[in-house]
C-alpha cells in the first residue's frame, strides 16, 4: 500500500493512500460475500446466488460502495501506523472513483497530536521572595474581625462616608430598576452598591431630610428614616474568645499570624508557579490544532453550566444577565482554553523528558481522596488515567519550580 503524507499548519496532516488492485479485488469479493448473506434473491437460497445475478440484482455500484466501506477504514488505520502519526480527530476522507481492477485512492485529512518543542527549560531562573507577615497585617486582620462583629446603631448625626442611611422611597417620576415607591433601603455611603448620585446626595443628610436624585430620565425622592453607624467591639480577651475562640488577644494575634502566613505562602507559591509556567511557555513551540482548542472550550462551557446549576441557575439565565450568547461566550473562552492546553502539553513534555511519573502509592492515595470527595470510584468512572496525568504534571511543575529557584531537584 502506498502512502504519502503532507503536514499542514495547525498540526493537520493529509494522507494520500493508494490501495493496490489485488487488494481492491479482495475487497470486492468480501463485499459480494457479505451482500450475498444479506440479500434475498428470488429463486436462490440466501448466500447461494451467482455473482452475476447478485450484481444485477443490487447493482455493481452497490457492490463497489460496500467494498469501499470494507477497505478504507482498515487502509486508513494501516496508513496511520505506516507513517507514524498520532491522530486526535476522526478523519475527513474523500474517495476517488472506484474501478475494479484499478488501485483505490483516497485522501484522509486529520488533526494530529501537536509536536512540542521547548528551548532549554532547564535554564529557567526566577528570583523567589518569601512573603512576610508583619504587625500591620495582623492589625488589619483584627480590624476586619471587629468590623464583621460590629453592629449598626443610630448615629444621631449627619451621614458621613462609611455610614449607613435607611431611606424610604417617597416618590418616583417613572420606573427605575433599583427602586420601588414605598420601599425602604439601607444604603452605605461610599459602599458602591447603589448609584453614585444617590450616595452623594445622602452624604451630610440627617434623619427626616429628603433628597431628590435624577437617574437617567427619571428622578427618585428619598426620605431619610435614620442614619446608622457601625459600632465596633473593643479588642479584649472576651472579644478574642467570642469572635475566634482564642483564649486571649495575644493568642488571637498569633492565630491570625499563622493563618495569614499560611495564606500568604500559598498565594506566593501560586504566583511563583505561574511565573515559572509563563517562562516555560515563552520557550515552547506548539502548533495547536483548532479541534483541541474547541474541545477545551466545550469543557469550559460545561464547567460553567455545572457551576451555575449548583447555584440554581442556567446558562440561558447567565446569557440574559451578561447580555451574551453562546458564540460570544465561546470566543471569550478561547484564549484561556488555548493557554490551558499549551501549558498542559508543555508540562507533559517536561515530564517525558525528565522521565517523571507518580508512584503507585501516590496514585492510590489520590484515587481514595477523589472517591471520598465525589463518592465515586475513579477506576469505574474513567478518571483513573486523568488522575495519573494530573499527578504526573504536578511532579513536572514541582521539578520546574525547583530548577527556577536554583535548587537541586
Amino acid at each position: 500500500m502506498k502512502v504519502d503524507v503532507k503536514r499542514e499548519p495547525r498540526s493537520r496532516a493529509v494522507l494520500e493512500v493508494e490501495i493496490p488492485p489485488e487488494s481492491v479485488s479482495e475487497g470486492v469479493e468480501a463485499a459480494l460475500r457479505k451482500l450475498n448473506r444479506k440479500v434475498e434473491i428470488p429463486g436462490f437460497r440466501r448466500g447461494k446466488a451467482p455473482r452475476t445475478m447478485l450484481e444485477r440484482f443490487v447493482g455493481k455500484e452497490t457492490v463497489l460502495e460496500e467494498a469501499v466501506k470494507e477497505l478504507v477504514p482498515d487502509a486508513y488505520a494501516r496508513a496511520v501506523d505506516q507513517v507514524g502519526v498520532t491522530p486526535i480527530t476522526r478523519p475527513e476522507i474523500k474517495v476517488d472513483e472506484v474501478k475494479e481492477g484499478e488501485p483505490l485512492r483516497f485522501v484522509a485529512t486529520v488533526d494530529l497530536m501537536p509536536e512540542v518543542k521547548i528551548a532549554d527549560y532547564q535554564s529557567i531562573r526566577i528570583p523567589h521572595v518569601e512573603p512576610q507577615v508583619g504587625d500591620p497585617d495582623i492589625d488589619a486582620a483584627v480590624e476586619d474581625l471587629r468590623s464583621r462583629h460590629g453592629h449598626l446603631v443610630s448615629a444621631q448625626a449627619d451621614a458621613a462616608r462609611g455610614d449607613f442611611v435607611l431611606v424610604k422611597v417617597a416618590d418616583l417620576s417613572g420606573p427605575l430598576e433599583r427602586f420601588s415607591k414605598g420601599k425602604e433601603y439601607l444604603i452605605e455611603i461610599g459602599g458602591g452598591s447603589f448609584p453614585a448620585e444617590v450616595e452623594a446626595a445622602l452624604e451630610g443628610a440627617a434623619a427626616g431630610a429628603r433628597a431628590e436624585v435624577r437617574l437617567g430620565e427619571h428622578t427618585v425622592t428619598l426620605e431619610v428614616v435614620d442614619v446608622k453607624r457601625r459600632e465596633l467591639p473593643e479588642v479584649t480577651d472576651e472579644f478574642a474568645r467570642t469572635a475566634a475562640g482564642a483564649g486571649s488577644v495575644t493568642v488571637l494575634r498569633e492565630q491570625l499570624r499563622e493563618k495569614l502566613s499560611r495564606e500568604a505562602a500559598e498565594a506566593a507559591q501560586g504566583d511563583y508557579e505561574q511565573k515559572v509556567l509563563d517562562a516555560l511557555l515563552e520557550r515552547a513551540t506548539i502548533d495547536l490544532p483548532d479541534s483541541m482548542i474547541d474541545h477545551e472550550v466545550e469543557h469550559m462551557v460545561g464547567d460553567l453550566a455545572d457551576t451555575l446549576q449548583k447555584r440554581g441557575l442556567t446558562l440561558q439565565r447567565y446569557y440574559e444577565a451578561t447580555q451574551k450568547d453562546e458564540p460570544k461566550l465561546r470566543e471569550e473562552f478561547r484564549p484561556a482554553a488555548e493557554r490551558r492546553i499549551r501549558a498542559q502539553l508543555a508540562i507533559e513534555e517536561v515530564a517525558r523528558a525528565e522521565q517523571l511519573s507518580p508512584a503507585q502509592e501516590e496514585i492510590d492515595r489520590e484515587v481514595e481522596n477523589v472517591a471520598r470527595r465525589l463518592q465515586q470510584d475513579p477506576t469505574e468512572t474513567g478518571r483513573y488515567d486523568s488522575l495519573t496525568g494530573t499527578l504526573r504534571r504536578q511532579k513536572a511543575l514541582a521539578h520546574l519550580v525547583t530548577l527556577a529557584r536554583g535548587e537541586r531537584s
